[in-house]
């Protein structure tokens, strides 16, 4: 790639230097910054009559998606209806890594609205800015603003966003090639994405059948007698999970702790992640008198099983693997097998099968999210052989899962440092780095 012929300082000490016929605006002289609808509950209707309303949760990957729509019955000001052109952009989040989130408005979305934690960038630059929002230099600046109490990125906040710009005969040419490139990196992207959809598929079957039909093809079957089971190896047991732990399906403490800058790791729902309990996401540190006042009630184990019981990731499972001090609070469920009766490893998979989780949606209750009792996760039935077989299969499970997990990892990781050159490429372009403009398209 070839740089500019001549760079000057930007005056901004972050930017540093810029192509010399480049200029620097804020925002606010190159489009109009527009904050979102306000609408109340009672004002939320059905698709037939309704306006949508774009919100965070209509934003992925930097594209429009409607998988979680929001319709609204009220009269909408004009500035407040969606244009082609518009940069919509997720201001303001109880979830810090959502500010910033952006997508362009294409025609088949032109007509709608937006939320009052949404920001429409309407500007006649929008082809340019729209990379622009989608480099270092938005990240940067977004985070001058963001502090631990404020997750919000205001009017005054964006307008005053410092923007390098090319001529303007020059921004077609540079929207032309990054067009081209981002959309090269993205198909290549997607393609492992479905791979990766495709392994975790074969590892969901994988699983699944090993633990409801066994290793053995020519073992001989016999009904269940439950629907969602079908059959299964005729000398297996039926037994519901209370019949197989060592202590009653339990939970974590019913009230909030007072969170301490160290102490006793304290887990909840977000730390159950890809089977395993991760600490970084731990909700915070307790105390060692509450850690042990929590413990009378229950005090975790090597080899206990949790599963999210409630929430947007409720049947989530993971087994402890460690014997360090921590606790737990009330989203998670503990299953402790009996090893009479039950290994873990062969619980955890059974846990993990698609039987399993059809269990566990027929049994959930609803309210303002997903939820499912201890007293109904207890009487759940799961399929046992005897002991050694356990053994034999959760020892195949884990090197088959193994081989399949690691796959995955490393597509996950080639995904990431995709992403990254995707976001240096937008950065190295809009502030004037390379020179794109002579660049071949084909």
């Amino acid at each position: 790639m070839k740089r500019y012929p001549a760079y000057k300082d930007s005056g901004i000490e972050w930017l540093g230097k810029i192509p010399i016929e480049w200029s620097v605006k804020r925002l606010k002289y190159l489009g109009d910054a527009i904050i979102g609808l306000i609408y109340s509950p009672s004002e939320i209707c059905d698709e037939p009559i309704g306006t949508l309303v774009l919100r965070a949760s209509n934003i992925k990957d930097g594209s429009l998606v409607f998988e979680d729509n929001v319709y609204v019955n009220k009269e909408i000001p004009d500035q407040l209806i969606t244009q082609e052109g518009d940069i919509l952009v997720c201001s303001r989040s109880g979830s810090r890594r959502l500010i910033g989130k952006n997508a362009l408005i294409t025609k088949t979305v032109a007509g709608c609205t937006f939320g009052a934690f949404m920001t429409i960038i309407r500007s006649e630059y929008h082809h340019y800015l729209f990379y622009v929002f989608n480099s270092t230099l938005f990240e940067y600046q977004a985070g001058s603003f963001l502090t631990s109490t404020i997750n919000q990125l205001t009017q005054g906040n964006l307008n005053s966003f410092e923007i390098p710009f090319p001529k303007l005969n020059d921004q077609p040419a540079i929207t032309s090639y990054l067009n081209h490139k981002t959309h090269l990196i993205d198909t290549l992207i997607e393609k492992k994405q479905k791979q990766i959809e495709l392994l975790k598929e074969q590892r969901a079957a994988i699983i699944n059948q090993a633990v409801t039909k066994g290793l053995d093809p020519k073992v001989k079957m016999k009904d269940s007698g439950i629907e969602w089971l079908g059959e299964i190896p005729e000398h297996w047991m039926v037994l519901p999970i209370k019949q197989v732990v060592e202590t009653p399906v339990t939970d974590g403490p019913h009230e909030t702790p007072d969170f301490l800058d160290d102490g006793i790791p304290f887990i909840s729902a977000e730390a159950i992640k890809n089977d395993r309990i991760d600490f970084s996401k731990k909700r915070g540190f307790i105390s060692q008198e509450d850690h042990e006042k929590y413990s009378k009630k229950y005090k975790p184990r090597k080899g206990d099983i949790y599963m999210v019981k409630s929430g947007a990731t409720a049947g989530n499972v993971a087994v402890v693997e460690t014997d360090m001090e921590f606790n737990i609070w009330s989203p998670l469920a503990v299953i402790r097998p009996h090893s009479k009766k039950a290994i873990t490893r062969h619980v955890f998979f059974f846990m993990k099968s698609k039987s399993f989780f059809q269990a566990v949606e027929l049994s959930w209750s609803y309210g303002t999210q997903q939820n499912i009792g201890m007293g109904v996760i207890e009487n759940i039935p799961i399929v046992l052989p005897p002991i050694p077989e356990q053994k034999v299969i959760s020892s195949f499970l884990d090197r088959k899962i193994s081989k399949i997990d690691h796959t995955t990892s490393e597509m996950e990781k080639e995904i990431d440092l995709l992403q990254e050159y995707r976001t240096t490429l937008i950065s190295e372009v809009v502030t004037g780095k390379i020179d794109v403009r002579d660049e071949v398209i084909s």
